[in-house]
């Protein structure tokens, strides 16, 4: 009780009488972290990597194994029992040509009993009229297999990923509310619930267009799953564990993508590693019973009662009891925080502001572009990494790999290099990455050496990639000012959705044109390193506060103002007055809850 007191003295007595004490100075007091709270968040991490698997799932459902078109005679081993693939491929089809066959009459072959009637080939081919025969090296079946989508129809599997994707923006646009309104804990149950029953619905599809419909659902639940998971353990730490609680929830993910090549190389049919996949977050619904809700959000809802019984156990956890004087100063001042955003939603600012001043606009301009590159490029060497040369599931691991060893490394660069070049080297580099795996596989010719260098090519940018992404969002929450940083981050992400969408198409298109793809992503790369070198460094200020603030700095800070001239929206300007009013008045209604 002495050091209750002791630290109840030093917040009461700071200069004066400090009536404020807030959650995160609450969890200090009692002692940091606590035994409980880790054990909560190890708990709900459980859900966290069962349900990371969902998003690059479908790389495995739809891999495609090399094919050929099916000749029932030939493939008859009664009929035909030495006749290996390799030869009935010279035999009967055109190279390079998967999907057509040369124009012979089987039936002769039938009646001769011998092979006369193909040791010519013909001129004319067909398509393929007696479906297709997929090599089961790695794969016994997969959805490419299952319902034929090659040749004419694989289209159809990238508008599943694309719908996916949809659904993922969908989620992510409804998380926030749900979360709002019923707090994490339900939220995660919800989302985690909705992943599930969709997983199995994926798993028992009688038809590709069920397979899609579940897929779509599937998106709607995994990735807001992970948001609500991702708010629920930032919320629960306190201050000084908190970026520790953010470097372990990001390798979470980083975790479960390097283990799924694993589980593919053990079960090997797609609907039986669905089932698996989907029955990895339910541990969730057992421990959503002994998980606690988010003692902030229960104060943000008035639930007083309910948030002290969480904080009673973080006590109990380091063998201290809850002070009431330190819980009535908490609930006093998170009840003005309240009514201070309540006052504040009045004056509420939208997207549009983000592009109503000059530089302000030319900074959203470029984190859109950031964002969405950052977005199609990762995902794109993701869902692209089975189309290297060797061992697919061996590359889905070194794959997965890099991410856990980007986020080590971007941590320790940030700290010696800054924002502004850790995003230029990520996103230059990427590119560069991606330029150099299309250059070496089109000129390999079937050089095994520049095959397998283009590989190590693709999984060094997979590592910038990552890096890049984490950069994109950590940029964008420094850049702007704190009444329009969630608007910021959103319209962030709505662009790396609308990437993520038409990315499918875009992986498409290296079936007819093999160099395109690769080269778009290094041009869109390298593109946005140079166009991050137009942002401000943020790494040595303070988080900006109003419109004004972020204005000036922007003008002082970002080298391309010199070409702007002086009346870079100045007071007389209506837009820069609409919002220095604004600014105003929150800072008004600050001042006078304080």
């Amino acid at each position: 009780m002495n050091e209750n007191a002791a630290f109840s003295k030093q917040q009461l007595l700071k200069g004066g009488i400090s009536l404020k004490m807030d959650l995160d100075e609450l969890q200090e007091a009692l002692g940091g972290i606590s035994y409980y709270q880790i054990g909560i968040i190890a708990t709900v991490t459980a859900l966290a990597y069962g349900n990371s698997f969902m998003g690059q799932s479908a790389a495995i459902f739809s891999a495609a194994p090399e094919f050929r078109c099916s000749i029932p005679l030939l493939d008859n081993t009664t009929h035909y029992p030495e006749l290996a693939n390799e030869e009935i491929r010279r035999l009967m089809l055109p190279k390079n040509d998967s999907c057509s066959r040369y124009d012979v009459n089987m039936s002769m072959c039938a009646a001769s009993g011998n092979l006369s009637c193909v040791t010519e080939s013909p001129n004319s081919t067909i398509p393929c009229d007696h479906g297709y025969i997929y090599d089961t090296t790695y794969y016994d079946k997969t959805t490419v297999s299952e319902w034929d989508l090659v040749c004419n129809r694989v289209t159809l599997d990238s508008v599943a990923v694309s719908l996916y994707f949809l659904g993922v923006l969908v989620g992510s646009l409804i998380i926030g509310p749900m979360m709002d309104w019923f707090g994490r804990r339900v939220s995660m149950l919800v989302t985690c619930c909705a992943t599930i029953l969709a997983g199995l619905g994926v798993a028992f599809s009688p038809s590709y267009e069920v397979y899609i419909a579940m897929r779509t659902i599937v998106g709607i639940g995994s990735v807001p799953c992970y948001v609500a998971y991702f708010t629920y353990v930032i919320e629960l730490t306190p201050t000084n564990s908190r970026t520790g609680a953010t470097v372990f929830a990001t390798l979470v993910t980083a975790l479960s993508h390097t283990t799924l090549p694993v589980f593919a190389m053990v079960i090997r049919d797609w609907r039986h590693l669905a089932i698996c996949l989907s029955l990895l977050p339910g541990s969730y619904l057992v421990t959503f019973f002994f998980v606690p809700e988010s003692p902030r959000w229960l104060l943000g809802k008035g639930r007083t009662a309910d948030a002290r019984k969480v904080l009673e156990r973080y006590a109990r956890s380091h063998q201290k009891s809850l002070n009431d004087e330190h819980w009535a100063l908490v609930v006093k001042t998170e009840e003005e925080n309240v009514t201070a955003a309540k006052a504040k939603d009045r004056h509420r600012y939208t997207m549009r502001d983000l592009f109503r001043l000059p530089m302000m606009r030319i900074v959203s301009l470029v984190v859109l572009y950031l964002w969405f590159t950052a977005s199609m490029v990762f995902y794109g060497l993701v869902l692209n990494v089975w189309r290297l040369s060797g061992h697919p599931h061996i590359n889905g691991i070194l794959n997965g790999s890099v991410e856990i060893l980007s986020y080590f490394a971007l941590w320790g660069f940030l700290r010696l290099a800054g924002m502004r070049i850790a995003c230029f080297s990520s996103f230059f580099l990427s590119g560069v990455c991606c330029l150099m795996t299309m250059s070496l596989t089109q000129f390999s010719n079937g050089n095994t050496g520049m095959m397998e260098s283009a590989k190590w090519f693709a999984i060094t940018g997979k590592f910038f990639a990552t890096a890049m992404f984490a950069v994109a969002y950590k940029y964008a929450a420094e850049l702007y000012p704190t009444m329009t940083r969630g608007n910021a981050v959103a319209m962030g992400s709505t662009a790396a959705r609308v990437g993520t969408v038409i990315l499918p198409f875009t992986l498409q298109l290296q079936l007819s044109v093999p160099w395109l793809t690769q080269t778009i992503f290094g041009i869109m790369g390298i593109a946005g390193g140079f166009l991050s070198l137009l942002l401000p460094e943020t790494s040595d200020i303070d988080l900006l506060s109003t419109f004004e603030q972020a204005e000036k700095f922007y003008k002082d800070k970002m080298w391309i103002s010199r070409f702007f001239r002086k009346t870079t929206k100045t007071r007389a300007d209506p837009d820069y007055n609409a919002i220095a009013m604004r600014d105003k008045l929150g800072q008004d209604q600050d001042e006078l809850l304080a």
